[in-house]
């Protein structure tokens, strides 16, 4: 039953070891979310609803997808992008509903927000404000 049992956990851990999101990973999914916010900025301005809900899924899908791994135990950047992936959702779900409803100023001002929640992100992931 041990040998049962060692077996299992052994072979989930190397599972898990080969799905493990690389460098590359972060780099497309980054891609793909800075093409998702171009799409809904344009749709903004072309008042495209199409254009704004097609780019909203794309950053979502692209947004569920992030994984940082802490540096040490006292570090939170995990945390903190977990949370700002969760703010990403909240203003983008707000866009889409400000889109349908025809508040373009009210859909604007969440895409700032979800852009802002990006260059925070960025800010203390990257170390950009150094």
């Amino acid at each position: 039953m041990k040998r049962t049992l060692l077996a299992f956990i052994t072979l989930a851990a190397l599972t898990s070891s080969l799905y493990a999101y690389s460098q590359e990973d972060r780099i497309k999914d980054m891609r793909t979310m800075a093409d998702a916010l171009a799409e809904v900025q344009k749709g903004i301005l072309y008042n495209n609803k199409k254009l704004v809900h097609d780019g909203i899924e794309n950053l979502k899908k692209a947004s569920k997808n992030i994984e940082i791994t802490p540096k040490s135990d006292m570090d939170y950047s995990a945390t903190f992008a977990k949370s700002q992936a969760v703010n990403i959702f909240r203003y983008a779900n707000k866009v889409n509903l400000s889109m349908d409803e025809g508040k373009k100023h009210s859909a604007l001002t969440n895409y700032t927000k979800v852009m802002n929640q990006c260059i925070s992100c960025h800010n203390k992931i990257r170390k950009w404000n150094q």
